[in-house]
């Protein structure tokens, strides 16, 4: 991720003295759980995951691991003079962000996520500290994987020893008769998510309802996802791609991808295994050796990312139907950069989702302008 980071994007230096400090704490999956079966001891709930299949010797050794980290890290932070507040994520309002000079995230990728959704503008600053590094990569965090060493970290923002980093999010103008209902909070709760999901619920238009347009009110940093709320379902979906002819297509779903999110979802669906190139390879009658086709695959992917601070998006029809009459008409690339996409709704139980995590009903005739602006850059801290 390091070496994707483009030089203007680290030209940033500091200008702002940090004194008040929010820290934003994970939600373990055991804390999770818990939540579910109120006013139970931890002896029934361990007996309710046994019965269920779940590995509770793990969620308590993660869910003690994070809790240790995220003290160490208060500590860390209290030690150095910070004025220091907590939320969980789960309880995060923008009161609190308004009131702190900076975010810290504790916990992974999500809860960074998370906190970052809830910073409107670009003159607040956010760092992502890993709880658990040794069962997740972190690619938003600081540490990622290299373990919490908290004290050196934390003595740099002290100094005002970093750069900021500006990542590119995406903004979303929706327009359909459902516009303006409010998101629905995928990991709140571990539900299955067709019963969650905005989408899938039983809403019939009548003679008094109407269309609405409003720009959503959180930015995706990672990625925008669109499709039907069963994955096993077609997305019928109409694109509207800069320089490309107005385009009806069928997939499993669209993801429209930031340089941040590069590393994530858009890796997984762009991503080419050894066996695909060894296959390629071996059409083509080009010879290669299992060293050379593990390189391949590894460049290849590798070229998948782009900068943090791009302002293009990269859209992906995920298993594009080309089939027949579709798309129509042909020609729309499965993948590409572009300035902005507008999808146009031929669904009839999809959602709109925010980073995994918000999910907007996005159903038949509902359409979503998708753009990146300067102004809605998230500023983050990095350490160079």
């Amino acid at each position: 991720m390091i070496s994707n980071i483009s030089k203007r994007c680290c030209s940033h230096t500091a200008v702002s003295t940090i004194k008040r400090v929010l820290v934003v704490k994970k939600r373990s999956r055991y804390s999770l759980e818990k939540g579910q079966y109120p006013g139970i001891t931890d002896a029934q709930l361990d007996k309710i995951l046994k019965k269920r299949g779940s590995d509770v010797e793990m969620l308590l050794l993660t869910h003690k691991t994070h809790t240790c980290n995220t003290q160490d890290l208060l500590n860390s932070f209290i030690s150095a003079g910070f004025h220091v507040d907590v939320v969980d994520r789960t309880k995060l309002e923008e009161d609190a962000i308004e009131w702190a000079d900076l975010v810290v995230a504790a916990g992974g990728d999500g809860t960074f996520l998370m906190s970052s959704s809830k910073i409107k503008t670009r003159d607040k600053s956010i760092v992502g500290f890993n709880t658990d590094p040794c069962r997740s990569t972190g690619y938003l965090c600081v540490n990622g994987r290299k373990g919490l060493n908290c004290s050196a970290i934390i003595s740099r923002i002290k100094k005002e020893d970093y750069n900021y980093l500006f990542r590119t999010r995406i903004q979303v103008k929706l327009t359909g008769l459902r516009a303006n209902e409010d998101a629905v909070e995928l990991d709140q709760c571990p539900q299955p998510i067709f019963y969650r999901s905005p989408g899938s619920r039983e809403w019939k238009a009548n003679e008094n309802s109407k269309v609405e347009t409003r720009v959503l009110p959180f930015l995706a940093l990672n990625e925008v996802f669109i499709g039907e709320s069963l994955s096993s379902q077609v997305s019928h979906l109409v694109l509207d791609v800069p320089g490309v002819e107005r385009t009806k297509v069928k997939c499993s779903g669209l993801c429209v991808s930031t340089g941040t999110g590069s590393t994530s979802w858009h890796m997984s669906i762009n991503r080419l295994t050894k066996a695909k190139v060894h296959k390629l390879l071996e059409i083509a009658g080009i010879d290669k050796t299992p060293q050379e086709i593990e390189k391949i695959s590894n460049d290849f992917n590798a070229s998948l990312r782009f900068s943090p601070d791009d302002p293009r998006l990269f859209y992906t029809l995920r298993d594009l139907i080309r089939a027949g009459v579709w798309p129509d008409p042909p020609g729309l690339p499965s993948g590409a950069f572009t300035p902005s996409l507008v999808v146009t709704s031929k669904c009839f139980s999809a959602n709109l989702v925010l980073d995994g995590s918000k999910a907007y009903a996005f159903n038949d005739g509902t359409v979503a302008e998708m753009e990146s602006r300067p102004e809605n850059m998230l500023r983050t801290l990095f350490f160079p």
